[in-house]
């Protein structure tokens, strides 16, 4: 791994996030969003601050009932895997739409609206492939949030999540969807004891970033 992404992947294991410019591979979030994963491009892109910095040891909640706060596995509200770019934009549920500087055929975009500084996305072949949040506000469909600790997350999933490391020590929890190719899955914070952020989309473009820093 070159200079660039050594450094990239060190981000990963310093925040958790993992944030894919449209295909998993490079930091979807602009400078100014939530914090940044590996490969994330700077001065890119409009402001996002969200911290889950107020709620560090959350406790598993039941599943939520608002269908506008479900983090799942093939997305949140409008914002469904496998959504063309120009349908997004079209509506304008996307800005800061932004070229990724390490994967071909590769953009990320920060979420308007009510969502507005909560979401970051990305984009291959101008199609989503992965959503990307360190909201604690979002819940996914079993109860499971950022802010969580690691414990909390694998009492909620059992034998359904797979514990994984990466090269720089960093730890994410993969939940599969099984048959559908898709996942939910929680990036730790440095300490590796409690969710820092969490991606819903492309199972293996996920768990690549997670590995090695690079999702291509």
């Amino acid at each position: 791994m070159g200079t660039n992404a050594s450094r990239l992947a060190t981000a990963l294991a310093a925040t958790g996030l993992v944030v894919l410019v449209a295909a998993g591979c490079d930091g979807g979030t602009p400078s100014g969003g939530p914090t940044p994963g590996p490969g994330t491009p700077t001065g890119t892109g409009p402001s996002a601050t969200v911290s889950t910095s107020a709620s560090p040891t959350l406790s598993p909640t039941p599943p939520p009932t608002d269908p506008a706060i479900v983090f799942a596995a093939d997305g949140i509200g409008a914002y469904v895997i496998g959504t063309a770019l120009s349908d997004l934009s079209g509506r304008g549920l996307i800005t800061g739409v932004f070229e990724s500087q390490l994967c071909a055929d590769s953009k990320g975009a920060n979420a308007t609206g009510r969502y507005a500084g909560q979401l970051t996305f990305s984009f291959l072949a101008n199609r989503l492939v992965a959503v990307h949040t360190t909201a604690p506000g979002l819940v996914t469909p079993s109860g499971a949030r950022v802010g969580m600790s690691l414990a909390a997350i694998q009492d909620i999933y059992g034998s359904r999540g797979t514990l994984i490391t990466g090269t720089h020590g960093n730890k994410a929890l993969v939940v599969r969807v099984p048959a559908s190719g898709l996942a939910i899955v929680f990036y730790l914070d440095p300490t590796n004891t409690k969710v820092a952020s969490m991606s819903g989309g492309e199972a293996q473009r996920l768990e690549d970033a997670a590995r090695t820093g690079e999702g291509c």
